[in-house]
């Protein structure tokens, strides 16, 4: 297993609000995260940085070799509702935290199969037999109104409401989670982003970039490429080759 990352501020913004954390556990069991905050610009920062933090450190801390699927599900629950725990508590005591939130889409990665737990409007991708495709689904005002048939999903790319997102870590006292579990076959490739990247790079785009180039220049090349297109966010990406 190989996994790379990178963040990058973006052409626009003076702070970078996404965080991500890469790592090879145990037995040879991955971790990737995704974290991608808002409110403000120090409650963004606080709240995926709280995320990146606690997350880890509940995961690091707990894994096991052979561990069961729901073993692992629950672990990755555990983790998100402490970070969601922590954020929460920091806003309601401190005003100038008020708000702030991150998405979270962390994943442990087996040879055979990827346990996935997701908040919010980062995504995950995967490259599987020549077929890259959405494996996600957002949490957003945009996603519910094409769930309903009401706008196409490239509609969504030019609405000015497109990042308005529907659930995330850290804006309540309880949190929504989704959990996956993907099957993975020798030679698969997983891409986990921001919505910098996604919301600029078709899937298209992003697919031909996974599979002709090795994951560190897939990490530089998408970035590349979300920054050409105007940059307007923070971009971060991921990718786990199997």
């Amino acid at each position: 297993m190989k996994i790379a990352g990178k963040t990058d501020v973006g052409m626009i913004r003076k702070t970078n609000q996404d965080t991500f954390r890469i790592a090879v556990l145990c037995d040879g069991i991955g971790f990737a995260l995704v974290c991608d905050g808002m409110g403000g610009v120090k409650g963004g920062d606080q709240a995926s940085a709280i995320a990146k933090r606690m997350i880890t450190a509940v995961v690091r801390d707990n894994i096991r070799a052979g561990m069961m699927d729901d073993e692992l599900h629950d672990l990755l629950l555990r983790a998100i509702f402490e970070a969601n725990r922590q954020i929460y508590e920091q806003a309601q005591s401190q005003p100038e935290f008020a708000g702030m939130g991150t998405t979270a889409l962390a994943a442990i990665i087996t040879p055979d199969c990827a346990y996935i737990g997701h908040v919010g409007d980062s995504r995950l991708y995967q490259l599987h037999g020549g077929q890259f495709y959405q494996v996600t689904r957002d949490h957003s005002r945009v996603q519910e109104m094409i769930d309903l048939g009401q706008i196409t999903p490239e509609e969504a790319r030019l609405r000015p409401d497109r990042n308005i997102i529907t659930r995330a870590v850290g804006i309540a006292p309880d949190v929504d989670v989704d959990l996956l579990d993907l099957q993975l076959s020798p030679g698969d490739r997983l891409l986990m982003c921001s919505d910098g990247l996604s919301g600029l790079c078709s899937d298209r785009e992003m697919g031909e970039v996974l599979s002709s180039h090795p994951i560190e220049e897939v990490t530089e090349q998408l970035i590349a490429a979300a920054n050409r297109k105007g940059g307007y966010d923070n971009i971060t990406v991921v990718v786990i080759e199997n």
